[in-house]
């Protein structure tokens, strides 16, 4: 099916993405280029019509990694780089999680589980704020 545009796998694959600054700054420059013609946001630079195949990005991305001096890695390992980038930040694994189109943490726990950090600052913070020193829960409001 290249070429064609696909739906997500599951329900959980429609979300919404919290972008890094970076990835936004990126985007809105490429709207200079793309925002107008139609709704495909990423082109062939040289042709101008939708990416056909995947070789097609691979190719032109080994040339974009060459140029910026960073080691080869399939553009598909980019997710996983977001992923652990968000676990090593001390983000909570069911929010990466829904970032990476998961229905539940089980994955995150599996494959990211390494980047997940022993302790986030201000753990077992929370729970000290909702109880008071004498063992009662604080009232609300």
């Amino acid at each position: 099916m290249s070429g064609q545009v696909k739906d997500t796998k599951t329900v959980s694959g429609r979300r919404e993405i919290a972008l890094l600054p970076g990835a936004l700054e990126a985007l809105d420059r490429q709207k200079e280029h793309t925002a107008l013609e139609n709704s495909i946001i990423f082109r062939h630079p040289y042709s101008n019509e939708q990416w056909k195949h995947p070789k097609q990005i691979g190719k032109l991305w080994e040339v974009i990694l060459r140029k910026a001096g960073v080691k080869f890695r399939n553009p598909y390992q980019t997710r996983h780089t977001y992923a652990s980038m968000l676990l090593s930040a001390g983000e909570n694994p069911m929010f990466v999680a829904h970032q990476m189109g998961h229905k539940d943490w089980g994955m995150i726990r599996k494959v990211y589980g390494r980047w997940l950090p022993d302790t986030v600052p201000g753990s077992g913070e929370r729970i000290r704020s909702v109880w008071s020193q004498d063992g009662h829960k604080k009232k609300s409001g």
